[in-house]
């Protein structure tokens, strides 16, 4: 009898391991997964995406301070025996869930042994010599996935070896071998993400689809990889690189109107760290979706490039549906922006933030605190900004050093990780000192600023004039309402702890 060709590749998203006190938020529809799924279909293997975490009411008590939320090590097993599948990739995209993805390892090999275990995302990128310490782990992926992944799926099913594969790395005699870097897709216009293999309806009805968004259902897509910038936290670049690739304005909007019609799509999630990096890209896809007339909300959550934005951009963002702008400020302070390596002009911020009051965006900004280097002083710098800034929405983040950026190189010249991995820590609540601040002081210093900034805010709104430039002339619909109440409720419930 002839054997049977290897074909069936199962994607796996690990429950994800989270602090009592902290709420695992803004669940999205796990596009990597299907744009890898895509290509693998396309050369006939048959993909299933078992995403975990999908199942969040689901949760189990690791320790007093840790619970899992996903499906539980049987379902995952039960899960893994009916597919009965070649190949396991699992995702493996920050230090703090790298248990999460040893523990699907080991379940995958449980169930059967010669299933080959593939590791992507951005942690297995900077970091895999970390992942392949797991003996369960057969082959990590460095970078872009979807060619090296469709590689390793044909050469395995061929029954070829595997040592050499480009964007790769594995263990041989106990020796880690990291392979050349695989190039990176230059037209991202061949990308087909498989929407057929979710359900839809069970991303709906996630309490997260719509708790963040102005409109549901919402999705996430997207449209451009790489950054060229250097930022001294960012680890992006271990999977993306430097180099601004994006898909043409008519992918983009072919894309938007396949689930705005097929799948009822009515708000769109941007996750693009560029997406407005070439402007008359950016004006055609505005112009497309007014002339399609696709009636939806969008933003930006991971924020977009100051330097990118002019009032005729934003303007034509906004008329387009762009409701709310997510800035990446990142500091207050001049010496810290210097540190992690951008050029921001704060006085051109406050510029932008006027503007977007001025057309009825929603503004908002990310920023950090907690860098090796920064005195009590430089923090405290970054909190009165905030403080006094007239965006609607700060989100201020504790310092992680995640492998692969330049911060972590400076972690571990300080002796700051010589205790280390804490797989507890968050950019919500750190676990990491800075030299001059300890965690607890950088955790509470990051309550305070919230605080702080809402009484300000508060006072400021007091002047009829301000309350009605910076926050009611936003509010023109019923829509609008219903928003500012669910965004403030997401807000204290989130930082307010």
């Amino acid at each position: 009898m002839r054997e049977k060709k290897k074909g069936r590749i199962m994607l796996i998203q690990p429950p994800l391991s989270s602090d009592i006190k902290i709420k695992i938020s803004n669940h999205q529809i796990p596009l990597g997964f299907m744009y890898i799924a895509g290509m693998l279909e396309k050369d006939g293997f048959e993909v299933k995406i078992l995403d975990c975490p999908l199942y969040c009411f689901q949760k189990r008590k690791i320790n007093a301070n840790t619970v899992k939320i996903g499906l539980f090590p049987r379902q995952i097993e039960k899960e893994i025996e009916s597919f009965n599948p070649d190949i396991a990739g699992i995702n493996c995209s920050f230090t703090m869930f790298e248990q999460d993805s040893f523990e699907i390892a080991d379940i995958v090999k449980k169930v059967n042994k010669s299933i080959l275990t593939v590791a992507g995302g951005a942690h297995a990128s900077s970091n895999p010599d970390s992942v392949l310490k797991n003996k369960n782990i057969d082959i990590a992926v460095i970078g872009e996935g979807e060619l090296t992944m469709l590689e390793i799926a044909r050469r395995f099913r061929d029954k070829k070896n595997l040592n050499s594969i480009k964007g790769t790395a594995l263990t041989k005699n106990s020796k880690l071998i990291v392979n050349n870097p695989r190039e990176l897709i230059q037209d991202l216009d061949i990308l087909e993400p498989s929407w057929h293999l979710i359900d839809f309806k069970k991303y709906f009805a996630h309490p997260d689809n719509y708790q963040v968004s102005m409109r549901s259902p919402s999705v996430n897509i997207i449209t451009s990889r790489g950054c060229p910038g250097n930022c001294a936290f960012c680890s992006v670049h271990t999977v993306w690189g430097r180099k601004w690739r994006a898909m043409s304005p008519e992918k983009v909007l072919e894309q938007i109107t396949l689930l705005y019609k097929k799948y009822g799509i009515r708000h769109f999630r941007f996750n693009d760290d560029n997406m407005t990096l070439d402007k008359e890209r950016m004006l055609k896809i505005c112009k497309g979706i007014i002339d399609r007339k696709l009636d939806i909300k969008w933003d930006t959550p991971s924020g977009v490039a100051m330097w990118t934005l002019d009032e005729e951009v934003l303007n034509m963002m906004k008329k387009s549906g762009y409701y709310r702008i997510s800035l990446g400020i990142e500091s207050g302070c001049a010496k810290t922006l210097k540190y992690i390596g951008k050029s921001v002009d704060l006085e051109k911020a406050n510029r932008i933030i006027e503007h977007c009051h001025k057309i009825g965006l929603w503004a908002a900004s990310f920023f950090i605190i907690g860098f090796p280097y920064e005195t009590r002083d430089e923090v405290y710098r970054t909190a009165n900004y905030i403080i006094n800034s007239k965006i609607n929405f700060p989100f201020v983040f504790v310092a992680q050093p995640y492998p692969g950026t330049r911060m972590h190189q400076d972690f571990i010249k300080e002796g700051l990780l010589d205790g280390g991995v804490e797989q507890a820590s968050t950019f919500i609540l750190t676990k990491y000192h800075s030299k001059a601040l300890s965690s607890d002081e950088l955790n509470f210093i990051r309550a305070v600023i919230y605080k702080k900034f809402y009484l300000t805010k508060l006072a400021r709104y007091m002047n009829p004039f301000v309350l009605y430039r910076e926050f009611l002339s936003k509010i023109r619909t019923l829509e609008d309402f219903r928003y500012v109440c669910k965004i403030l409720k997401n807000l204290f419930t989130s930082f307010f702890y």
